[in-house]
């Protein structure tokens, strides 16, 4: 074996490594050291201190690294950073298999892609894969992720991206938030995003929290540009005033606040007036609309097949009344500090009402 010591390098215009047609031109910028070793089957390039170097388009900054030739690998270590189009790949170290592109990053990783109409989408870990010839991300063990565009943070032990195909997914306790406090937070056995379709699809044990409701379920699709949620798999929504199960529920938004939900097929919804008070009034039919402002419910309508149960305590300026009835339209408005404004019901009604009034 021959060590030769070429020294202190600023700068090294083109050096091409043995192979007769390299895929990647490799290009050395800086190397405060320089040491090249030869063997019968391999030529080793020692770089310490400062280093940067390109193959082809992508570039490479380091403290350390070291190019086996004849293997095509490039091992880095200290402050590795890697340019990429619009990718940027941080790490503690980093091996590079040029054939078949293939980069793994072990410690502190941190990657960002920011393109040009000024998308921005973070990830953080502590080892991920980058395919670089097929543009896959792997990353796993503490995993964390940001999106400007969607103002949105994530966290699981494993997640995998296909750049190309706009799609990414998540498992392994993933938990995806919104980037205003408490508006929404997801979580499920896995969390898929598809980029083109604006769409985030979430199965088993999904749960929703939000500021002013909670929802879960076996399945959910949200459209992100449409602002709707649809749950199927035995959905429950539950909110201070209201409970609901259904075999669907589509949730509208406005700037990913709740503004109405509906119920399709075996509906039931439980309500009370005063905030987080047992739920004793219901309705049930086969389709249910509700109207929230905030976490105050505005009002609500019911079609085809309703029953309903309301009762009125008796108060200071009010009488006991009680009610059951059946029919094929329900509609309830409440007022501002979610009392029962009016209820009425239309098309073959059949009821029991009661009143107890004060004597």
């Amino acid at each position: 074996m021959r060590k030769i010591w070429i020294g202190s390098l600023l700068l090294i215009s083109c050096l091409l490594l043995g192979a007769k047609n390299p895929p990647e031109i490799f290009k050395l910028v800086h190397s405060d050291k320089l040491f090249l070793n030869k063997t019968e089957t391999e030529q080793i390039l020692e770089l310490v201190g400062n280093v940067h170097f390109f193959y082809g388009k992508t570039e490479f900054k380091s403290d350390r690294a070291l190019i086996l030739d004849k293997q095509k690998i490039a091992r880095l270590t200290g402050r590795v950073k890697v340019s990429n189009d619009t990718l940027a790949l941080a790490s503690d170290s980093l091996a590079y298999y040029r054939i078949p592109e293939i980069m793994n990053l072990g410690g502190n990783v941190y990657i960002t892609e920011k393109k040009p109409d000024g998308s921005l989408r973070w990830f953080k870990s502590q080892q991920a894969v980058y395919d670089k010839a097929n543009q896959k991300l792997t990353t796993w063990e503490k995993v964390e992720a940001y999106d400007l565009v969607e103002n949105a943070y994530a966290s699981c032990g494993y997640a995998f991206w296909d750049r190309l195909l706009g799609y990414a997914y998540m498992v392994e306790s993933p938990r995806l938030r919104s980037g205003v406090a408490d508006t929404l937070n997801i979580q499920a056995d896995k969390i898929e995003f598809f980029d083109k379709e604006k769409k985030i699809v979430a199965t088993f044990n999904v749960k929703v929290e939000a500021r002013d409701y909670d929802a879960s379920s076996d399945f959910l699709l949200y459209f992100i540009n449409e602002d709707k949620a649809v749950f199927t798999g035995e959905p429950l929504f539950e909110s201070d005033y209201a409970r609901a199960t259904a075999r669907e529920f589509y949730l509208h938004f406005k700037d990913r606040k709740l503004e109405r939900v509906e119920l399709a097929d075996s509906c039931k919804v439980w309500f009370s007036e005063e905030r987080s008070a047992p739920k004793t009034n219901w309705v049930s039919a086969a389709f249910v609309k509700l109207t929230f402002e905030g976490e105050r419910l505005l009002d609500f309508s019911a079609e085809q097949g309703v029953s309903y149960f309301y009762e009125q305590a008796e108060g200071e300026k009010k009488d006991y009344f009680e009610n059951r009835a059946t029919g094929d339209y329900l509609e309830a408005k409440f007022t501002s500090d979610n009392k029962l404004e009016s209820m009425k019901m239309k098309r073959g009604i059949k009821g029991v009402y009661k009143f107890h009034t004060k004597s």
